[in-house]
């Protein structure tokens, strides 16, 4: 009896007990659910919230301004994924944390003191070196100071004559970088460019301007910033003036400009706004002004990369600096300030003179979008086009369409002395527009015709070549319709270079140092020829003189002569 009563409390006990136990992971399971639920729905929220954000301005400049950045962001962001994973599943011990920490620690300092970061690409990716690898400066000195360095004994009196060829200015005459004079051969393989000359230049984004046979660029060389003469033939430095001043930003130091040559004179603005002009024979100072009162809070992110605009007997810039300062001109002989005109914030391009329904004007693509000036300084119209948000990041010179370009067809029926087609181009997302701008019993106006997202300019410039526009879309060589901002073509990955348009072919120089050669067709990309003429990241703009390129970038400068064939 005794045994059964202790069998049934010992059976009660133990269904107790899983009742006990089952009720357990019955509320765990209710808690998990409940769980789930709420965690559903604040990932909904989140993921709401985050697509809001991505829907902001700010936000989505963010990304867009991050560019080739977002391939490194990517990586990291799998790679913490990656450790994440491996430390909740797996559950590492102590000295396996231990020892990989050690390991990560050993190639990453390994990898700072063999590589170093020398410089950045134009979609924003680091460019890598060994760091043993001579810097630009370095080599420079070391050439300056060498025995083989060229200098001229006694300049011959013709070299400054100028020529029908002559490429005086940023992008060449009128900076349109459009080259008629020049049918080049396109079989390089069977007729392959000659190097006349290569060797170090000092720090600096600028290009050359030629005249005759003296070609003048800007360069940084240790805290002097100098105006520097050239024979092109030779590559021997004829003279040089400096100023002791040095821009300093982490995508390159030294000037961003090309200096201007009209009259026997060199007109050159310099990264932290100091205005020469100086003789071109001789390289003798005429005239100085700066145009910022305090360059460090005045100057721009970037550096002022405004090549003077020589007109009308002044020398025009854009450096936007503060309140009625956004354009400056002076006396062309003697850099007297004649008037300063405007509000708007500066950016990356220089300013142009621009025929507009009959009347010379000057065009400024500056922060605010593209503001027009009267040769006396009075403002116009402006076509807003802001670009990356408080950044103002606008680049590509503008164009004006001539009477040779296609004009949108609802225009046919107007005067067009009383309007003009203009295009300009941006990058960041911003893309093409081509606007019309109208002059009615002297009042101005303009509105855009059509916008299009298929070109975006970004650190380059647009040509125009019949009824299409090229240019290079973050990198991507882009033919668009001016009809319509339409896409004929896309293809050719030339980086953030270069464009000429030489008759009916397309010379680029590309950032990776190459030169290319594309026939200008909206049919299809037909790549022509190609050479390699400098070994680095080039952001510089070339000139053509003749069946002459110049080409440098902040290591280098070198010469090539082009076969050219007879116009018949």
């Amino acid at each position: 009896m005794q045994t059964n009563s202790s069998l049934r409390e010992s059976s009660a006990t133990s269904q107790m007990s899983q009742r006990t136990n089952s009720a357990a992971p019955n509320r765990l399971r209710t808690w998990l659910l409940l769980l789930l639920v709420v965690g559903v729905g604040l990932t909904l929220s989140f993921a709401i919230l985050g697509i809001q954000w991505l829907q902001e301005e700010r936000a989505r400049l963010l990304f867009i301004g991050l560019d080739g950045m977002n391939t490194y962001l990517a990586i990291g962001a799998a790679a913490l994924l990656v450790a994440i994973v491996v430390l909740v599943r797996i559950k590492p011990s102590p000295k396996s944390l231990a020892l990989g920490g050690m390991l990560m620690f050993v190639i990453c300092f390994a990898a700072s003191n063999v590589l170093r970061i020398d410089g950045y690409y134009g979609n924003r990716t680091p460019r890598i070196t060994w760091s043993w690898t001579p810097r630009a400066e370095l080599e420079m000195k070391s050439y300056l100071a060498s025995s083989q360095r060229k200098r001229v004994r006694e300049v011959a009196p013709d070299i400054f004559v100028a020529t029908g060829n002559d490429f005086p200015e940023l992008m060449g005459t009128h900076r349109r970088g459009r080259i008629d004079g020049v049918n080049l051969n396109p079989n390089w393989s069977k007729h392959p460019p000659t190097e006349l000359w290569r060797h170090p230049v000092g720090l600096g984004w600028s290009s050359f301007a030629i005249v005759g046979c003296a070609a003048v660029n800007l360069e940084q060389r240790d805290d002097l910033e100098c105006v520097v003469c050239y024979d092109v033939r030779t590559g021997t430095e004829i003279w040089c003036h400096s100023e002791q001043t040095r821009f300093k930003h982490e995508y390159g130091d030294g000037p961003r400009s090309t200096p201007t040559i009209r009259n026997g004179r060199v007109f050159s603005m310099g990264a932290t706004g100091i205005l020469t002009c100086v003789e071109l024979k001789s390289g003798d100072l005429v005239w100085k002004q700066s145009v910022f009162n305090d360059p460090t809070t005045e100057n721009l992110l970037f550096g002022m990369t405004c090549s003077p605009l020589v007109v009308d007997g002044l020398v025009i810039v854009t450096p936007g600096a503060g309140n009625g300062a956004a354009a400056i001109a002076y006396k062309m002989q003697t850099g007297e300030e004649v008037w300063r005109s405007g509000d708007d914030p500066a950016s990356y391009a220089s300013p142009t003179a621009a025929t507009i329904c009959q009347e010379t004007q000057i065009l400024s693509f500056n922060g605010a979008g593209l503001r027009s000036y009267a040769l006396d300084g009075t403002e116009l119209w402006l076509q807003p086009w802001i670009t990356q948000g408080e950044s103002r990041v606008n680049v590509a010179q503008p164009i004006v369409l001539g009477s040779s370009d296609t004009i949108p067809a609802k225009d046919n029926d107007q005067n067009p002395s009383q309007w003009t087609n203009v295009l300009i181009s941006s990058g960041y997302d911003k893309g093409t527009a081509l606007f019309k701008v109208t002059r009615a019993e002297q009042r101005w106006s303009s509105e855009i015709v059509w916008e299009s997202k298929l070109l975006k300019s970004k650190l380059s410039n647009v040509v125009i070549f019949k009824d299409s526009a090229f240019g290079l879309d973050n990198g991507i060589l882009t033919c668009i319709d001016l009809k319509d901002g339409s896409r004929s073509w896309k293809g050719g990955r030339y980086g953030h270079g270069k464009v000429l348009l030489i008759q009916d072919k397309l010379l680029i120089l590309a950032e990776s140092g190459e030169i290319v050669l594309v026939e200008a067709t909206p049919n299809e990309h037909r790549e022509l020829s190609r050479f390699q003429a400098l070994s680095s990241k080039t952001w510089n703009h070339f000139a053509l003189a003749g069946d002459l390129v110049l080409v440098r970038n902040d290591r280098e400068a070198a010469a090539f002569r082009l076969e050219s064939i007879p116009r018949q």
